[in-house]
């Protein structure tokens, strides 16, 4: 199956790549967390809009500035409060916000929740036409479904046109860790790149185990974690490279 090629960056190749989600609640907070990311291994950014403060019509004009001041791929994501965000969102206007960050021409990428509505269809599309890989992503941050339903959901997302399915789930034991990493390399074998967690303590291999389950990227933290289990993004890029090179 063909990599997702974002920019310069290769996602489906070698390790995971690592993520890092800027969380700042305005604009010079988030530039402060976008200069602490200068010396650190990280890939791409993702801007966690639902953790602004103030009106969303803000977006519009908070883009240009972190295009300008981010060098790496920008993945633009709304996480809605169902979903485990910080924020409620109707969907009329989350689709409106969508729309926003594809027109703007600053994002990358940008995450589209499978259960969001349904314009899902016309927000993948849209994506596609300009120029931006989507991101089509489900979040249980209460139980984890089981292996099959969770293949279901890859499969859904991809025969929507996504161009990276991603499912994050909370695990109640190992069996539940155990379903979404089969899950993952099965969808992974069957449609090419995908992203997967599970999150908490009990969900950390997940993140440092996408290149033999195939996940193709990982989320760190910085500044601040956006959900339970990451892992400061030193350690887990020294998880990471110890892994892809344990054959040598």
């Amino acid at each position: 199956m063909q990599p997702v090629r974002v920019k310069s960056l290769v996602l489906g190749e070698g390790m995971p790549k690592i993520c890092v989600p800027l969380m700042g609640k305005d604009e010079k907070a988030l530039l402060a967390e976008l200069a602490g990311l200068e010396n650190l291994p990280v890939d791409l950014v993702e801007w966690r809009i639902d953790a602004l403060d103030g009106e969303l019509q803000n977006v519009r004009s908070l883009l240009p500035a972190l295009r300008k001041a981010c060098p790496r791929p920008l993945l633009c994501t709304f996480r809605t409060q169902r979903e485990g965000g910080l924020r409620a969102l109707d969907a009329e206007s989350y689709r409106e916000l969508l729309l926003t960050i594809l027109d703007s021409g600053c994002a990358d990428l940008i995450d589209i929740e499978l259960f969001s509505g349904s314009f899902v269809p016309e927000m993948i599309e849209a994506a596609r036409d300009a120029g931006v890989i989507s991101v089509v992503s489900s979040h249980d941050f209460h139980a984890t479904p089981e292996e099959d339903v969770l293949y279901a959901r890859f499969e859904r997302m991809h025969d929507l046109g996504a161009d990276l399915p991603k499912i994050a789930v909370m695990p109640q034991n190992a069996q539940d860790v155990l379903n979404l990493l089969r899950a993952t390399r099965r969808a992974a074998d069957a449609f090419g790149p995908v992203i997967s967690m599970a999150m908490g303590k009990l969900g950390a291999v997940s993140r440092v185990s996408g290149e033999t389950f195939g996940s193709c990227l990982t989320f760190g933290a910085a500044a601040q974690a956006s959900a339970p289990g990451q892992l400061d993004v030193r350690t887990l890029h020294t998880m990471l490279c110890a892994l892809h090179g344990g054959e040598d």
